[in-house]
């Protein structure tokens, strides 16, 4: 029988129970929410899109054939008293997986780039130098695919915040890293292209340290960073754009919005070293919607070269949003209550990838 990790633990000198509350409730964490410190934003268009809003012309084609989901689960799982402390550990699943919709229309997995993982986060009061022999000990009975990789959270990095949210931070965090890894190998395998586009579930605004260490945004071929976009589900309206008098809250601008219409391209002003944009587009018709801001998607792209300081082309942006249009036909209307901002292809992905993941019973036997 497999050593479980409460054991593996308790070997290690740590003592530990294991947590009740072993859930899998992910509206605890709710995934892809824009943080709500991003500054107010400044425009980031050439040229300067006066009316604020611009509608896109529908093309109906698209050229992304690559669609990447990342997707976390996590759960507090152990309690354990550690130098006066009682601290949680948290355990969970990351992953990521590729499909590729070839030039019949059919979409498979890119199994090479599909991966998922074990992460147990902890916190740093075991010292980073116990850290191997925690791992060997959780690791040598279970197979190579079942193996954890420990991370350590900061227990004190923020005090209004419960520990297992830290604890669970960790884990997003090794999902993200994974995400900008599998970006990066299919940069170096030169899959991505004008004509083979890669549209990724979520935003691209990682922390900069992460992306220059996991991505090399300088060293990487810039031409296929621009062919790479991140497409958000939820926002913040209540995040103020523009300066003075012309100052309004996102929720007034997108809400008016009508079907094909796109913001002007945005960005946070007080961080140059940030290069990205994004605009928000609707998507779908709203008689179809419940709320004036149902249907509407966020677009991230990088910025490169002359686009840092200039702004994003306004060709450019017109262009990835028919893309992004072109996508809307076929939903997953009913079977995912975000259907109205989601595309097929990332839908897809991310059903893909889910069904990749250990079941919760599974799971928990991994644990105690």
């Amino acid at each position: 029988m497999n050593k479980r990790i409460i054991k593996a633990l308790q070997e290690s000198g740590i003592d530990c129970l294991p947590n009740e509350r072993f859930s899998l409730d992910v509206e605890l964490f709710p995934e892809n929410r824009e943080h709500s410190s991003v500054p107010a934003s400044a425009l980031f268009e050439r040229p300067e899109l006066k009316e604020g809003k611009r509608g896109v012309e529908d093309r109906g084609d698209s050229f992304f054939r690559y669609f990447l989901d990342g997707s976390q689960r996590s759960w507090r799982v152990i309690d354990a008293s550690i130098g006066g402390h009682y601290l949680p550990f948290c355990a969970g699943q990351v992953g990521v997986a590729v499909l590729e919709r070839n030039d019949n229309g059919r979409f498979s997995p890119v199994r090479e780039l599909t991966t998922v993982r074990n992460v147990l986060a902890v916190p740093d009061l075991i010292g980073k130098d116990e850290i191997p022999d925690i791992t060997d000990k959780i690791n040598t009975e279970l197979d190579e695919s079942q193996h954890f990789t420990i991370v350590r959270y900061k227990y004190t990095s923020k005090e209004d915040k419960d520990p297992g949210d830290l604890g669970r931070a960790m884990i997003i965090d090794e999902m993200q890293r994974e995400e900008l890894r599998t970006i990066r190998r299919m940069i170096q395998e030169n899959l991505i292209g004008d004509r083979a586009m890669l549209a990724k579930d979520g935003g691209l605004q990682y922390r900069k340290d992460k992306r220059d260490k996991e991505l090399d945004p300088l060293g990487d071929d810039i031409v296929q960073l621009r062919n790479v976009i991140g497409l958000a589900k939820t926002f913040k309206p209540e995040l103020t754009l523009g300066k003075g008098r012309g100052r309004q809250s996102l929720g007034n601008l997108t809400k008016s919005l009508r079907w094909k219409e796109r913001t002007t391209v945005i960005r946070p002003p007080d961080n140059r070293d940030t290069a990205y944009g994004w605009w928000y587009l609707r998507l779908r018709p709203t008689k179809w919607m419940y709320s004036p801001l149902q249907g509407i998607v966020k677009i991230e792209v990088f910025a490169t070269g002359g686009e840092k300081g200039e702004g994003i082309p306004q060709g450019r942006a017109d262009t990835l949003s028919s893309y992004v249009l072109a996508e809307r036909n076929v939903t997953p209307y009913k079977a995912d209550a975000r259907w109205a901002t989601h595309i097929y292809p990332i839908y897809l992905a991310e059903t893909y990838l889910r069904s990749s993941f250990l079941s919760h019973t599974r799971f928990k036997s991994l644990i105690f």
